[in-house]
């Protein structure tokens, strides 16, 4: 548990110093629009943590990657394709291994932003695979998987570093299921936090408009 919050400490913090430049703005600056220009695309890869509750017992602590292609047709949306893959070692002490797998893909948003900084949210649906372990009495377990339809909201900040290259942090309400005890299906609602190193493949940055 103690290294659950040092964790999430650390990437709020991250997410505080790069949504500064962007919440000390009152408002939008106006400017004269751009000429209309084609979609951008970029790729981005990273560390994701994911706090994951077990039907009917505590929860685990999940590290993992992330995967994710995104491309914009505007500056301030476009649609985005994620996957994640966290696991652990040891579920509950029970000596099996557990992991989370997701594929979702949805629209995304970019409400405000200064310069190249921007902030959005997304809503994202798709598959998830859950592989873990419930205690049910004793040295008893009950081990095995399912794969149900998921989905994800949240948001973030993207700050470019050089060149092609930004880091984007996010946050998300990640929805899953898994097995209790009973061998009932049951919703997990899990945390999801990810810090990417992001790849922008044509390098026209679609937040011009928020200058």
């Amino acid at each position: 548990m103690r290294n659950a919050i040092g964790s999430l400490g650390k990437v709020f913090f991250l997410v505080s110093l790069l949504a500064a430049p962007v919440l000390a703005q009152n408002r939008l600056q106006a400017g004269a629009t751009p000429a209309a220009a084609g979609p951008t695309f970029d790729l981005g890869i990273g560390y994701t943590y994911v706090k994951m509750p077990i039907p009917g017992a505590t929860s685990v602590n999940l590290d993992g990657i992330d995967l994710s292609g995104q491309i914009n047709f505007h500056p301030h949306w476009g649609v985005t394709l994620d996957s994640t893959y966290a696991r652990t070692p040891n579920v509950l002490g029970t000596q099996h291994a557990g992991y989370l797998l997701t594929f979702l893909g949805g629209p995304v948003f970019y409400p405000a932003g200064r310069g190249n900084t921007r902030m959005f949210v997304h809503v994202l649906g798709g598959m998830g695979l859950v592989d873990g372990a419930v205690p049910i009495a004793g040295t008893e377990t009950f081990h095995g998987w399912e794969s149900q339809f998921s989905y994800a909201a949240g948001g973030g900040v993207e700050r470019p570093i050089t060149g092609p290259l930004a880091v984007r942090v996010s946050g998300d309400y990640l929805r899953s299921s898994f097995f209790n005890s009973a061998g009932a299906v049951m919703p997990q609602n899990n945390l999801r936090l990810t810090l990417s190193l992001v790849f922008r493949l044509n390098n026209r940055l679609p937040s011009a408009r928020f200058r």
